[in-house]
């Protein structure tokens, strides 16, 4: 990293250490915080580098603002997350959203006017799932394959894939519940048909390895707020070959240009998100993914094991690698009203989802069953 970007940002690559993790997340000795796939608290590293941003705006001079507001940090943003995916940084754009990325990649395809249809099960995230509801209402053969016991049958999947399917589309990972699709098979299958593969992995980057090129990814989209560690800011990845074929840029916009995926990019990319994320990317590459995924496994292994036995079955695949997992409730709101007294924060909707990050710890998972007890 070039000294003189943001900040001393290096500060957060020198620190960043599992044994550190717990004093650079503060939020975590506050409240037993076990809800990552919900938002992932700021690091103080991060809320240092954009309180100094902030600070320029508010302040001056303009050589201050200029610090942040540069291509450099732009594309050290994008070389950090384009080797966290194992793409090159001409295969990564910029995006509000994932959903943004997702709508992009279905305009650009060209789906419905060439009579194709997209596949997609509702193990994908609930708004894409209204994404299509609504695109289906409008004309658009969408066909949406039930998951079988929480995860997905190949053979499902298979009976409604045809010649004429332009897209399938999944979140790599769930987030109903931590279901990591076998990518490799389903971009297989994709492939096999002439179509392409979406991945959202909003609930997969930053917490478990991927490899775009060795899971057969051909489009991928990521909001950065979740496992990435904070920033209202997203990702969207093309493959190189199919940039400007494949996919369309239907939008254009100042940032849009001739070439890479950048193409794509609609408006400028919030500068306070770049720098949350310069920071947060710098920290993750700093420890390792194969070691994030490492520390979670035996947290989310020992609530596999103990929250069912405590009569809360769970939903999530046995040996399912993400850092998530779901348990059913019989009786939801005494569930909250235990974890309220507890202190302790997850999510419960229909069921309970608990995900576990870089600042958790095993008594983190102590605490979450004593307060179910």
């Amino acid at each position: 990293m070039k000294r003189g970007t943001a900040l001393a940002s290096s500060a957060a690559a020198a620190r960043a250490d599992m044994s550190a993790a717990r004093a650079d997340f503060p939020w975590a000795g506050k409240q037993t915080y076990l809800n990552t796939a919900t938002e992932h608290p700021l690091s103080v590293h991060t809320t240092r580098a954009m309180e100094e941003y902030l600070h320029a705006l508010t302040h001056g001079p303009d050589a201050a603002r200029d610090k942040f507001e540069n291509g450099r940090l732009m594309k050290e943003v994008k070389e950090m997350f384009a080797r966290l995916i194992n793409a090159t940084p001409g295969e990564i754009g910029f995006t509000p959203s994932t959903q943004t990325g997702e709508n992009i990649v279905i305009e650009g395809l060209d789906i419905e006017a060439a009579g194709g249809n997209v596949v997609t099960n509702d193990l994908h995230y609930g708004g894409s799932l209204l994404n299509y509801e609504n695109r289906r209402k409008g004309g658009m053969d969408v066909r949406v394959v039930k998951h079988r016991d929480y995860q997905m049958d190949m053979r499902d999947l298979e009976r409604v894939v045809d010649k004429k399917t332009k897209l399938i589309a999944i979140a790599l990972v769930s987030n109903v519940n931590g279901y990591v699709h076998d990518v490799k098979a389903i971009s297989d299958l994709a492939h096999a048909h002439g179509a392409y593969l979406y991945c959202d992995v909003i609930q997969m980057a930053g917490a478990t390895p991927i490899d775009v090129k060795a899971m057969g990814i051909d489009f991928l989209a990521c909001s950065a707020y979740k496992f990435l560690q904070g920033g209202r800011f997203g990702y969207l990845y093309v493959r190189e070959d199919l940039q400007g074929t494949a996919l369309k840029a239907k939008l254009f916009g100042g940032r849009s240009t001739p070439t890479g995926a950048s193409r794509y990019e609609i408006s400028t990319v919030s500068h306070l998100g770049c720098v949350c994320q310069h920071q947060a990317l710098q920290y993750i590459h700093a420890i390792g993914v194969d070691k994030i995924a490492a520390h979670a496994r035996p947290l989310i292994d020992r609530l596999m094991k103990e929250l069912p036995a405590a009569g809360y079955p769970t939903i999530t695949p046995k040996g399912s690698p993400s850092s998530i997992a779901s348990f059913q409730m019989k009786d939801a709101a005494a569930v909250r009203a235990k974890f309220k007294a507890a202190n302790v924060i997850v999510t419960t909707g229909g069921n309970m989802r608990v995900s576990v990050s870089v600042f958790n710890t095993m008594a983190d998972v102590d605490r979450l069953i004593a307060a179910l007890a």
